[in-house]
């Protein structure tokens, strides 16, 4: 479990931060393990912010505290400095260094003589300067590591390898005219392959529903030939019945649909007797 650092405000200066805390335990199932109430001396103030330590893997975006939803704000750090090095990389109790001038990043005894030098940048202004390109990067990694409930040290790394990775698309040198091209001839050799693949496709699918328009075609005549020869023989035996011998033999036997029906149609769909 990790350390978060959180904000709430509006509290009152008369309120026991035991008390407080828990009441936020108790409510909130957080494990409470510092509390700091942000007050000068000699203030008059009726309220105070107060910033609070847990113990946990998340945070909510609120808490309730006496039957209030309180909104929280997450905590971030200043830039910690060395006061003996003035380096931003180490805390003072764990410096092994020796004392350097603030203004001109040296070691000497009496006023400053020498020109503004930054210790952590190497620019011309002092190191507790807090424009210093340094101090600014060490406050984006502090954030960084707020909103995310990381370490410091997995919020370095990160951030490091963030901005090499932008460097390295910065520095890369854009496409040349011969890539460009190469890519453009690439894409229209594709685009022609696709479009001469579609069209045989569509030759293909063409010439199958034209055979099997023929076979329906041929199908059709078929049975319309059934149907009117059954017809036909329908009608002869009705007149065998009605009819005298002499008329009986001039009947023909079979009905020839290529002089009975008005026309034929081949399996394109054309006049046969206009071809």
């Amino acid at each position: 479990m990790r350390k978060y650092l959180f904000q709430i405000f509006d509290i009152l200066v008369n309120t026991p931060l035991e008390e407080l805390a828990k009441e936020i335990q108790e409510k909130n199932g957080m494990d409470v393990i510092e509390m700091r109430r942000f007050l000068k001396q000699n203030s008059v103030k009726d309220m105070s912010p107060v910033l609070i330590t847990v113990l946990g893997t998340t945070i909510p975006d609120e808490i309730k505290i006496w039957f209030i939803n309180q909104k929280i704000q997450h905590f971030i750090d200043r830039p910690r400095q060395c006061t003996k090095c003035y380096s931003l990389a180490h805390a003072s109790r764990i410096c092994d260094r020796t004392n350097v001038c603030f203004l001109c990043s040296e070691e000497h005894v009496g006023p400053c003589q020498g020109p503004e030098k930054c210790i952590n940048c190497k620019g011309p202004h002092n190191a507790k300067s807090t424009s210093c390109p340094a101090y600014i990067k060490e406050g984006k990694i502090l954030e960084f590591k707020c909103r995310n409930h990381i370490t410091t040290s997995e919020a370095r790394r990160v951030y490091h390898l963030q901005n090499m990775k932008y460097s390295e698309v910065v520095k890369s040198p854009p496409a040349s005219a011969e890539i460009q091209n190469t890519v453009t001839l690439k894409y229209e050799t594709l685009l022609q392959s696709v479009n001469e693949k579609f069209e045989s496709l569509i030759q293909s699918v063409n010439e199958k529903f034209e055979k099997q328009t023929a076979i329906f075609a041929e199908m059709l005549h078929k049975t319309i030939e059934s149907i009117m020869q059954n017809m036909y023989k329908i009608i002869v035996q009705s007149l065998e019945t009605t009819t005298s011998p002499t008329r009986k033999k001039k009947l023909p036997k079979n009905l020839d649909l290529s002089t009975s029906l008005p026309m034929q149609w081949d399996a394109g769909g054309k006049n046969v007797q206009d071809i």
